[in-house]
């Protein structure tokens, strides 16, 4: 027998993935008033945030919005007959809550080559299957089946659905929101300047959700909040400037001390010889790594000059630091790290840049302009 490995895993990361560009898709569509929402009653739900002001609003929407939402249920796989079921009565469910909903969109990729026949299934044979469902009552089933007990009222509410049903069956969800991105980081100017803000928007949003599921609470994108964003970054990624988010950096780099190419590295051991605490050497490993990131992002910009200010600065001040600490009779490697550390460097965004630099510079195969925390004579 051969063995197939269980991708169901891989295949539920695939779907998560893919549901959070969706919420990026329809980040992009945002107004004034709007907000796009992830797991609240819907996998993605598209709505007004303050519906009473829609009236003194209208002139700005064009029936893109009514006033309620857009549930919006995302579907990376192909779709079963009991899926689409499924799909359906927890739709019938949420038509019958207070939320006002204006659209039900299912929306998938293309590839998997599902078809616009959801409601293909006669709502009275549908409603037999829920009429004879013996499932527990706090299954979805059976709270429909206790809502609408009766053919007329079933049907009544199926039909509802049906009139309000979208599919959208997209092709290439990156092509399209790099569409829909390209004025908000303005992809004419400088196509390299454009992929790295892009990127760093699906980061940040992609670290925003991660953290709302890890606190168990919805994530929720306001238009405001959304402008907040996208101004950020194009501060954050301009020709002059490189500096991603070290947050959202750290939350994603962990450094495994027993790594055996992290305890071995010349930068580790020079660390090591600061006689600094475990949390301490992996918070100096990730300074070191959040600055080569940036060094390759001003090398996709061709501004190798940059890279050259900062660490020829940064090794000055650590000559400086040493020269000092001999004389005062206080060089110790500790002492060495943190006043190179402490020492400006106007050409580094942040202090997690200017850090970085200091650590990078302690690796093999630096050149001239190799740091030690501890000299080699004495390691």
């Amino acid at each position: 027998m051969t063995f197939k490995p269980d991708k169901s895993g891989i295949n539920s990361l695939a779907g998560f993935a893919y549901q959070i560009k969706v919420f990026a898709y329809y980040a992009f569509d945002l107004e004034d008033d709007m907000q796009v929402e992830f797991e609240t009653i819907e996998d993605v739900n598209f709505k007004m945030s303050v519906p009473e002001q829609i009236d003194k609003h209208s002139h700005k929407f064009v029936c893109k919005v009514t006033g309620g939402n857009k549930a919006i249920q995302v579907k990376h796989r192909s779709i079963s007959k009991a899926v689409a079921r499924q799909m359906l009565l927890n739709w019938i469910l949420l038509e019958g809550s207070s939320h006002k909903v204006d659209k039900y969109i299912l929306f998938t990729d293309k590839s998997y080559q599902n078809n616009d026949d959801f409601f293909d299934e006669d709502a009275k044979i549908l409603h037999k299957i829920v009429a004879e469902s013996d499932k527990k009552s706090n299954a979805t089933i059976s709270q429909v089946k206790n809502l609408y007990s009766s053919d007329e009222s079933f049907k009544k509410i199926f039909s509802k659905i049906k009139k309000k049903f979208e599919f959208i069956n997209l092709e290439d969800i990156d092509e399209k929101i790099d569409f829909k991105a390209s004025v908000y980081f303005r992809k004419a100017s400088n196509l390299i300047i454009y992929n790295q803000r892009l990127n760093e928007f699906l980061q940040h949003i992609t670290y925003n959700i991660l953290r709302a599921i890890e606190k168990k609470e919805p994530y929720i994108l306001t238009y405001k909040e959304f402008i907040n964003i996208v101004e950020d970054i194009s501060n954050r990624f301009t020709f002059e400037i490189t500096a991603p988010s070290y947050t959202d950096f750290k939350k994603v780099n962990n450094i495994n001390l027993e790594d055996c190419k992290i305890s071995t590295s010349r930068e580790f051991m020079q660390l090591k010889s600061c006689e600094l605490p475990d949390h301490l050497l992996k918070q100096n490993l990730l300074y070191g790594m959040y600055y080569h990131h940036i060094a390759m992002k001003y090398m996709e910009n061709n501004r190798v000059n940059k890279i050259d200010e900062i660490e020829e600065t940064t090794f000055e001040a650590f000559q400086n630091v040493k020269f000092k600490l001999k004389k005062m009779r206080t060089d110790t490697p500790y002492n060495r790290l943190e006043e190179t550390k402490k020492y400006p460097n106007s050409y580094a965004q942040n202090d997690q840049i200017k850090y970085g630099a200091s650590i990078h510079l302690t690796k093999e195969n630096i050149g001239e302009k190799q740091i030690s925390w501890e000299d080699n004579e004495n390691a």
